[in-house]
């Protein structure tokens, strides 16, 4: 199931892009939702297609859970193999909303975000999606299934992907630069577009620039997603192992209520955890993101409590913090 059935961009021939192309290895790394913002043809498409190829094992319970879904739907081919890995779903923002969260006329059926469990859902052009569909998505990220409610039954799909989206930041595509020919009205009303309580279930929110010329003729190299795939790993294997005996899956799942339990920081880290709270005025959901961000970010790095370091890099690929 590799994007769009195309076998994934190795890293290595992304040029430039490296904070878009780490926050991608975080958002890999602990399931953390990912938005890329920047001007047309800067690469978050490309990005988006490489997220496959870096993307952890799917575990066996995992595998059984998917391999139910996808057989329940009919989607598993004449073969009958069982699903091996992680689901990539890219979806057009002409989809419905039953399309995308599941539901329809008659019984109800698993939209693409169950489709898309344990894996990646990708949307691209964000601001183009109905707002009533998007903020469908909210309840989904935040518990990880979607309730379909009917006369006849309620019912309830899993759905704990990892949303990865990408937007322009404006009509033009070119807010900020000269060659932008937006009013600031208009501006506002495309970017606004994004609800403000879907934007803070996203963790990363990263922007993308155009790239230098130098950038643009760099030479590429081979094999970087297979180098960058095993550290990931590495961190994810971390992650099973801290939340062995519970229903956490990585991260960016653990509760609100459950972070400071699993997030623990080093004495210079918490410090720097706190500066960055008081500084921003950010909501307890906000300061809880932060955490887990620094979390992951600590666990690429292999560090056993959160460091200053791993604090400082999570605030940077925040970019809604303090615009609360």
């Amino acid at each position: 199931m590799f994007f769009d059935g195309v076998r994934p961009v190795d890293f290595g021939k992304i040029r430039g892009q490296e904070e878009a192309k780490r926050a991608a290895v975080i958002s890999a790394a602990g399931g953390h939702n990912l938005l890329l913002i920047g001007p047309p043809g800067e690469g978050k498409s490309l990005l988006a297609s490489a997220i496959p190829g870096i993307l952890p094992r799917l575990r066996e319970s995992e595998m059984v859970e998917l391999t139910r879904i996808y057989s329940a739907v009919g989607l598993l081919g004449d073969d009958g193999n069982a699903v091996t890995r992680r689901p990539i779903r890219n979806v057009h923002h002409s989809v419905s909303m039953p399309a995308l969260v599941g539901g329809g006329s008659g019984v109800p059926r698993p939209g693409e975000i169950t489709l898309a469990h344990h894996g990646v859902l990708f949307l691209d052009e964000l601001p183009e999606f109905s707002r009533r569909t998007l903020e469908a998505l909210r309840q989904p990220l935040e518990s990880g299934v979607v309730q379909i409610t009917r006369v006849q039954a309620s019912l309830e799909f899993p759905a704990q992907f990892t949303l990865v989206a990408a937007m322009n930041p404006c009509p033009c595509g070119y807010a900020g630069s000269e060659r932008c020919t937006c009013a600031a009205k208009e501006v506002d009303k495309y970017q606004q577009k994004i609800s403000g309580p879907l934007l803070d279930r996203i963790d990363l929110q990263v922007a993308m620039r155009p790239l230098t010329t130098d950038e643009r003729f760099a030479k590429t190299k081979e094999g970087e997603s297979k180098r960058l795939r095993a550290i990931v790993q590495a961190a994810r294997d971390k992650q099973t192992k801290r939340f062995a005996n519970t229903s956490i899956s990585c991260n960016a799942a653990i509760p609100g209520g459950a972070v400071a339990d699993y997030c623990e920081f080093s004495e210079d880290g918490f410090s720097e955890y706190k500066r960055v709270l008081e500084e921003s005025s950010v909501t307890t959901r906000t300061s809880d993101r932060l955490a887990r961000v620094s979390r992951t970010i600590a666990d690429l790095e292999d560090h056993p409590q959160i460091e200053s370091s791993d604090v400082l890099e999570a605030e940077k690929l925040m970019i809604k913090l303090g615009q609360e």
